[in-house]
């Protein structure tokens, strides 16, 4: 079972999404973040986006998953990954975050004693905007 769905929506962001997929992938493998699902939509890029997705989540030891929303709206493209959320507690954040390394950790924490489904968003998950 997942524990932990994290969505991101991303658009023409092939240069800047380093950063953050080092950072989610540095958070998936602290200890106690249990099982982790990334879901990424790709909301109608036309850049090299999608590609470079896909080649960052080759050897990931948790599932990525790569959708497609091309009509452009974040609530859309949101909306695309809520449907295809599997995890217990399911969060979102930006793509130009960086998450925290202790992130999944503290939110299987807080969410411990939550019945499922649980969500998060905003304040209480931190995350640190690249600007």
């Amino acid at each position: 079972m997942i524990d932990i769905s994290l969505l991101i929506c991303t658009r023409n962001r092939s240069r800047s999404l380093a950063a953050t997929l080092a950072s989610i992938d540095a958070a998936a493998r602290h200890p106690g973040s249990g099982a982790i699902e990334l879901i990424l939509v790709d909301n109608g890029s036309t850049d090299a986006t999608a590609a470079v997705i896909r080649h960052w989540a080759i050897d990931r030891p948790f599932t990525v998953r790569l959708l497609s929303e091309p009509v452009p709206g974040l609530a859309r493209a949101r909306n695309r990954a809520l449907r295809a959320a599997r995890g217990r507690i399911v969060a979102m954040t930006d793509d130009d975050c960086v998450l925290h390394r202790d992130y999944f950790a503290h939110m299987a924490r807080a969410f411990a004693g939550q019945p499922a489904p649980s969500s998060s968003a905003g304040v209480s998950c931190v995350a640190i905007p690249l600007t």
